[in-house]
């Protein structure tokens, strides 16, 4: 004797798929809405992290810009360097970047330290020789991933105390071109990404 499925059993399965298929609907109609909030997520952090920077450039007793631990790092001294918020162990970017006549090199902490404020961080500033407000950890991207430069980045000018600092967005509203662009428009040299600081030409073009 065979047996088949019965008609409460086929009505049971084809109500499991069509409440799959909603949740799957669901997942992808949400996709733009998850990058629009992480988007905006970005403006936030660069926003505090740029107030934060320029409090620290203004307050610290004694300014030093690559911290208490690296020496040398400004883009006018011998290891012109980019610092980069991606952890090492996540994915470890190669030594050295160079355009033009310029060789820059990369900096990535440990994934243990990169969000600490005391110049362990993918940012190496001591930020706790000063107070400012709400800063108990380095802000990182949402994402914090090589894909599409989704990850923030910093570098400094010694003589003149001048610092960028950068990152991209996912949605099209925010990058080049965009309804609400804001990496061609910030006054900086790299039209892909967002940058802010007190000199906006510091990092080149990633």
């Amino acid at each position: 004797m065979k047996k088949g499925f019965t008609y409460i059993e086929l009505l049971i399965v084809l109500g499991v798929l069509i409440l799959l298929l909603g949740i799957l609907i669901s997942v992808i109609g949400a996709k733009p809405y998850f990058a629009k909030s992480r988007d905006v997520q970005r403006l936030k952090d660069l926003y505090f992290l740029n107030l934060a920077l320029n409090f620290y450039f203004q307050n610290a007793t004694s300014v030093d810009p690559d911290g208490p631990y690296l020496y040398l790092r400004g883009i006018d001294e011998a290891t012109p360097t980019i610092f980069v918020s991606i952890p090492k162990e996540s994915y470890p970017f190669p030594a050295t970047y160079t355009t033009g006549s310029i060789t820059y090199y990369y900096y990535q902490s440990n994934r243990s330290d990169y969000q600490r404020i005391d110049g362990y961080g993918w940012l190496p500033i001591n930020f706790m020789e000063i107070s400012f407000p709400s800063l108990a950890v380095l802000p990182v991207d949402p994402l914090n991933q090589v894909t599409s430069s989704l990850y923030y980045t910093y570098s400094f000018r010694r003589s003149s105390f001048d610092y960028e600092i950068g990152g991209s967005f996912e949605t099209a509203e925010f990058k080049n071109g965009g309804v609400n662009d804001k990496v061609s428009t910030d006054g900086g040299n790299d039209p892909n990404r967002y940058e802010l600081g007190s000199n906006l030409n510091l990092i080149p073009p990633l």
